[in-house]
């Protein structure tokens, strides 16, 4: 059975979480990896991971949840750009087809 739910065992911050998951575990690996330089980057800019780690958490959760937007906008650019073009080029094939 594939879509049996299964525990994922991941460490952030120090922590251990237990994740319920149909998702493969090398998949919450890379997550835990991503989530885990991020937090250091911050940590590296002088955030104390002893005494602050709410902080630290927050600041990364609005990083990354930045990072998303940025790569929706982008999508969203691309996808208007190839629409417009697609449209372009259905115009001209339209106009030689007549």
């Amino acid at each position: 059975m594939k879509n049996k739910l299964k525990v994922v065992k991941v460490n952030i911050l120090g922590q251990d979480y237990s994740i319920r998951t149909k998702a493969n575990s090398s998949y919450f690996k890379k997550v835990e990896k991503y989530i885990n330089e991020k937090t250091g980057e911050l940590i590296d800019n002088g955030l104390n991971p002893d005494t602050q780690q709410l902080k630290i958490a927050i600041l990364a959760c609005m990083n990354i949840t930045d990072e998303l937007f940025l790569y929706k906008n982008d999508k969203k650019d691309i996808l208007n750009n190839i629409e417009s073009k697609s449209n372009a080029l259905l115009d001209f094939i339209d106009e030689k087809l007549k």
